[in-house]
């Protein structure tokens, strides 16, 4: 994704949610993933929780826990959500990079929250959060509730830092 700048101190809750999508994103580096687990102060560190993860978000068969597609997490028709998104990032004057993922993935949305908290919407990081996010966390806290390895904590925290926004953009 293209278009958005996030630089200084009015922009810091941005910044958390850059590092939230390079937690989920797929395309993210190891390096980069690394370095936004530790920001976000997640539970270990990524290269000992790596394998889980995937398994337990994108790769478990026959299926992961917890999606990070938003519609098929919250049961919805995948065109719809996917059209919704793509009209925010229209809104936001964002464009694709050379490699990209769904418009309804996490990893995405997250990046597309970013840019709107840098663009100061707040109508829409409230919609956003409340149709897609918070729904995202509730389905991924109830999925994963439970486990050894502590990914039950990554939506929780997710939940938190969008608390936190909803709190700071009310």
């Amino acid at each position: 994704m293209t278009g958005c700048q996030v630089t200084g101190s009015p922009h810091d809750a941005a910044l958390s949610f850059v590092a939230w999508s390079r937690i989920f994103s797929p395309l993210a580096s190891t390096e980069w993933r690394d370095e936004a687990w530790q920001r976000l102060e997640l539970p270990g560190n990524w290269a000992d929780s790596e394998s889980a993860f995937w398994s337990a978000f994108q790769l478990g068969f026959p299926a992961p826990d917890v999606t990070l597609l938003l519609h098929a997490a919250l049961g919805r028709e995948g065109g719809t959500v996917r059209e919704d998104w793509m009209r925010v990032i229209a809104h936001l004057g964002l464009s694709w990079g050379d490699r990209s993922l769904p418009p309804d993935h996490l990893g995405v949305a997250c990046e597309v929250l970013a840019c709107a908290i840098v663009q100061e919407e707040p109508v829409l990081i409230r919609e956003l959060c409340k149709r897609y996010l918070e729904p995202w966390c509730q389905a991924a806290t109830a999925r994963l509730g439970g486990r050894s390895d502590g990914l039950d904590r990554i939506p929780v925290r997710f939940a938190a830092d969008l608390r936190a926004l909803g709190s700071a953009h009310s």
